[in-house]
């Protein structure tokens, strides 16, 4: 091997050397900030239930800016910011956990949420669909009784009264979706069935919302509540 050839080599090794190294550190690097938005984000988590809205807000903004192709940090970011009544900037970020994570029904339900807010029911009604679609959903009663909601703004009755039914046989315990149902029945004249309705949701929780307005509208239909 002549001197020209070995020295090029030689450089060549070098240079394989030093991108390894400079590769490791940049790995290294990635791990650190990672670690460090996971951090963050748990504090923002802690604060949010401490009722530290602002500095929870904050903290998962800056864990989104460190670690941005986290999904859930993007979604845990929407719903304060759907809590927060800014529900356009909320759908950016359930959109962008979507876009990470195609399979994330969580995601595909609260952009439905944020839809919703801003009176695009149609497309809310398709994204509930699309999280009620994805076996690995834990919670599609939710995602039903939303849906119920939506078809009620749309004045879509009867496949409000449908999914209402769906809410309340995968979790009978639904007491705002036996409500629903007791007041379409109730505007379909069907007064028997909406007294039953009425009172499951009653009967699951008489001093909540849904279980005193249950108890009101049962006194309406003649019943003592």
């Amino acid at each position: 091997m002549n001197m020209s050839r070995r020295g090029a080599l030689l450089g060549l090794l070098a240079l394989v050397g030093a991108l390894t190294l400079s590769s490791c550190a940049s790995t290294k690097d990635e791990e650190v900030r990672r670690l460090r938005a996971r951090s963050i984000y748990e504090q923002g988590l802690k604060n949010l239930a401490e009722r530290r809205v602002s500095l929870g807000l904050s903290s998962l903004q800056e864990a989104v800016q460190l670690d941005p192709e986290n999904a859930v940090y993007h979604n845990s970011l929407g719903v304060v910011l759907i809590d927060l009544r800014r529900a356009p900037e909320a759908e950016v970020e359930f959109q962008k956990a979507i876009q990470l994570d195609p399979s994330y029904a969580e995601a595909h339900h609260n952009a439905g949420l944020a839809m919703a807010e801003q009176g695009r029911f149609d497309a809310a009604i398709a994204a509930y669909r699309k999280a009620i679609s994805l076996p690995v959903y834990p919670t599609p009663e939710v995602a039903y009784y939303n849906l119920g909601n939506a078809y009620l703004a749309l004045k879509k009755i009867r496949e409000a009264e449908e999914v209402f039914r769906a809410a309340v046989q995968l979790d009978p315990k639904l007491a705002g979706a036996h409500y629903q149902l007791g007041l379409i029945l109730t505007q379909g004249g069907r007064r028997e069935e909406a007294k039953a309705a009425f009172r499951t949701a009653r009967d699951i929780d008489p001093s909540a919302p849904f279980g005193r307005a249950a108890g009101e509208a049962l006194k309406t239909l003649g019943e003592g509540g």
